[in-house]
């Protein structure tokens, strides 16, 4: 959400009609209840998160349950300063409660917003005696640097809640449970997961042939047996052309006819 920045001059921060407009309105609802200058603070941020960041308040206190069907207005209600060392207003902006707390110190006031429904929360530090200069009158007389005091209530009061809920993705999540694998029964061939190999891992890197890997690698899926088989298992027959020289062991005897055993 971004917060118009007002005009930073010491001359004009304070008169900027378009920033400030309805501010003396604002003021003079609640100018019979300001009896110190926190008071004048606090009047300040309702009026940027109202007018500035669409805010409507819907009363005080700090319940974190969200009114139902309560539109809230851009004035302050009724005893919005009556405890004298904190406040606690409620916000609605976009059906999400907001919770403007703040707490009185020696010589600082301590704001707070809290998202309720994230969690997200900002803190702002500020010495009222060195920013409120009266109780009563305009605006450049209340607070001489108006404009300074906007600068510093959007920078660390609002935007830390409104930057984080705008950087929320939703990031698909992985799960640990894997799809059902079916099983083909009339595949052709039954499909292998792909082998783990290392980053950068070359599986031959010399293209040696892989005649023997399956028996040394049970994941190189190449030939088998480190001695294959010939392709004809057949051996070949002596005495027979082509098919190699005779081996004396089987040569025929002298006048051999096979004719004499039928």
């Amino acid at each position: 959400m971004n917060v118009p920045n007002p005009n930073t001059t010491p001359a004009a921060e304070s008169l900027n009609s378009d920033f400030f407009y309805g501010w003396d309105l604002l003021f003079k609802t609640v100018e019979s209840r300001i009896g110190k200058k926190a008071d004048v603070l606090m009047v300040l941020a309702h009026f940027l998160l109202t007018k500035h960041c669409n805010f409507r308040c819907v009363g005080i206190g700090d319940d974190k349950s969200l009114p139902v069907d309560e539109a809230g207005s851009e004035l302050l209600p009724d005893q919005w300063n009556g405890d004298s060392s904190k406040y606690s207003l409620r916000y609605v902006h976009n059906k999400v409660l907001y919770l403007l707390l703040a707490h009185i110190t020696e010589d600082a006031l301590i704001v707070n917003l809290l998202d309720v429904n994230t969690k997200n929360v900002s803190n702002l530090c500020v010495t009222p005696d060195s920013l409120v200069a009266d109780l009563r009158g305009s605006i450049a007389k209340t607070m001489p640097t108006a404009g300074a005091i906007v600068e510093r209530f959007r920078r660390e009061l609002c935007d830390p809640v409104f930057a984080a809920n705008a950087r929320e993705i939703t990031v698909p999540q992985r799960t640990s449970q894997t799809p059902a694998q079916t099983t083909n029964l009339l595949a052709d061939e039954p499909r292998r997961p792909p082998a783990y190999m290392p980053h950068n891992f070359e599986p031959n890197p010399y293209n040696l042939p892989d005649v023997g890997r399956s028996d040394l690698d049970p994941l190189a899926g190449g030939i088998g047996n480190l001695f294959p088989f010939p392709r004809n298992p057949v051996p070949p027959r002596p005495n027979i052309p082509g098919q190699g020289a005779p081996n004396p062991d089987h040569a025929q005897p002298p006048d051999w006819n096979p004719d004499h055993y039928m």
